[in-house]
């Protein structure tokens, strides 16, 4: 009977080895070819004008002052003419805008391309730890330094060079294209993203394809790659802020009640906080298979083989907060408010918690987990119904769709793997996806986890190189979805959306990762 044992071992090594080699291959390569022309100086000045805009949207709702928007509009105007002469401008409720380049096929449904106006604030603390001053959009050390070089203003200045090199070059789609630019994406985008979608949505226009900012080309951010990755998200996380408010006795301290609502109140908190909902690694997986063939052998090895090693993976990945967050739906205590005076218990406490819901998480599961977890009638709560969304539907990636993206990623940057990915944050593409089930999220530029960081951090910048990648990237992707029918799919192409679905197949299938991790 024993001999049985190695034969097994055997079997078992032979077959986690050859689920690795077949787990990830790289694709074929790009077709060679120069890339296209674009103006650095109208880059570099356009996009250093923009970040003197001083566009900031500030807490609680507050978008930017009209003044700055309209200064940034103008210069937008004299600094790409052709655009302006050729495309429609529109100013939807007169700060967002929304440029048309129509098509001549206009029975072809558009491609939207997305950036939005606003900037984070600059932290009062910090400005004189800036090496240059935040809104100076100078050009020092081949950058261009001022909050919004890299959220997103180089975004829209690079969508524009796009445009305006491509007209003045005398080319027409064929496609409808569109450039949406909203004014208050840094205070959730209510009324600019989601009033543009309306408009849209009121006209009967559904585009093809909308782009939007969201991941980058890096490096040095996954553990176990080898080279740079073009992260590009076909996934979006939900969003919930629960308001939860705790009752008790109140009266003088001297004589304290047994349930306090501060006491209560923090022992909820406390319990959120140690009981976390499951995780998943199905879009961690998803991500690792597209760039796997640059991961080392071991990481290949464990992602290919996750039905053995998932348990391990996750355990590893829940103690990091920044991988944590990748794989489950995450709980942040924000806000605390109780009490107002030394001697005196108060009669409610209040605290604010922020829910990033995982797709196939929704609210209603969220609430069903924090009624669980609490346990107590002394604690209610309620989600803040401007302030809760769910998760984003997928959009696949074996599309032609996806496909073209990649190709241009990798004319753009040719050592870089593409992936898809679930992005974290919110971005205003999550306005657009009740128009278009084909949703993505990328930034095409390459930076350093150094660099990202700046990202409404200290000494946000961008440098002229990825400038002008961007902007390349973008001309190549306008003339293959826009250009000879040939390299854009009809409309009549069928192409299948993930919907409500495929979040439930991802929670079936981080059921089944988690049983054969337990087993």
């Amino acid at each position: 009977m024993y001999y049985l044992i190695p034969a097994f071992l055997l079997f078992l090594g032979a077959f986690i080895l050859v689920r690795t080699f077949l787990f990830s291959h790289p694709p074929m390569p790009p077709e060679e070819g120069e890339l296209p022309t674009v103006d650095r100086e109208r880059l570099v000045v356009g996009l250093g004008e923009a970040i003197r805009c001083e566009t900031i949207s500030r807490g609680d709702n507050q978008p930017p002052d009209a003044g700055a928007l309209y200064k940034l509009h103008t210069g937008l105007q004299v600094r790409f003419p052709q655009t302006h002469a050729r495309l429609k401008r529109e100013s939807i409720d007169d700060l967002n805008l929304l440029y048309t380049w129509e098509g001549s096929q206009p029975d072809l449904a558009p491609v939207l391309f997305t950036a939005h106006q606003d900037v984070v604030p600059i932290d009062p603390t910090q400005v004189d730890s800036w090496q240059q001053p935040p809104f100076s959009g100078v050009l020092v050390d081949d950058y261009v330094w001022g909050r919004g070089a890299l959220d997103t203003k180089s975004t829209l200045i690079a969508l524009l060079e796009a445009v305006e090199s491509l007209v003045s070059a005398g080319y027409q789609p064929q496609r409808t294209i569109l450039l949406a630019f909203g004014y208050d994406e840094e205070v959730l985008g209510l009324k600019g993203a989601r009033r543009i979608a309306g408009v849209l949505e009121e006209r009967g226009i559904h585009p093809m394809l909308v782009l939007d900012e969201g991941g980058a080309v890096v490096e040095g951010v996954l553990p176990g790659f080898n080279g740079p990755v073009a992260m590009v998200g076909n996934v979006e996380k939900g969003y919930l802020d629960l308001l939860l408010t705790a009752s008790g006795q109140d009266g003088h301290s001297s004589t304290p009640s047994k349930h306090s609502a501060i006491g209560a109140l923090s022992r909820a908190l406390i319990n959120l906080e140690s009981h976390s909902m499951p995780a998943n690694l199905y879009f961690l997986e998803q991500t690792a298979r597209s760039a796997g063939y640059m991961a080392s052998f071991g990481t290949q090895m464990i992602f290919a083989n996750l039905w053995l090693f998932g348990r391990i993976v996750r355990r590893r990945l829940e103690a990091i907060p920044q991988t944590a967050a990748a794989i489950h739906t995450t709980t942040a205590l924000t806000r605390i408010e109780g009490g107002f005076k030394d001697n005196v218990l108060p009669a409610q406490a209040r605290a604010l918690v922020n829910f990033r819901l995982f797709p196939g998480d929704s609210i209603a599961d969220v609430c069903d987990h924090v009624r669980r977890a609490i346990h107590d009638d002394q604690v209610q709560f309620e989600a803040l119904p401007d302030l809760s969304w769910e998760a984003s539907p997928i959009s696949q990636t074996d599309t032609l769709l996806f496909d073209q993206i990649r190709i241009a990623v990798q004319k753009v940057f040719p050592d870089a793997a593409v992936a898809p990915y679930l992005v974290q944050g919110t971005t205003d593409a999550r306005h657009y996806t009740g128009l278009c089930g084909q949703v993505f999220r990328f930034s095409p530029y390459q930076i350093t986890a150094d660099e990202l960081a700046t990202i409404h951090g200290l000494n946000e910048r961008i440098s002229v190189e990825n400038l002008e990648r961007m902007a390349q990237f973008y001309m190549l992707v306008m003339r293959t979805w826009g250009g000879a029918e040939e390299s854009a799919p009809a409309d009549s192409e069928e192409i299948e959306v993930e919907d409500s679905t495929s979040a439930e197949a991802v929670s079936q299938k981080a059921e089944r990762q988690e049983a054969d991790g337990e087993s």
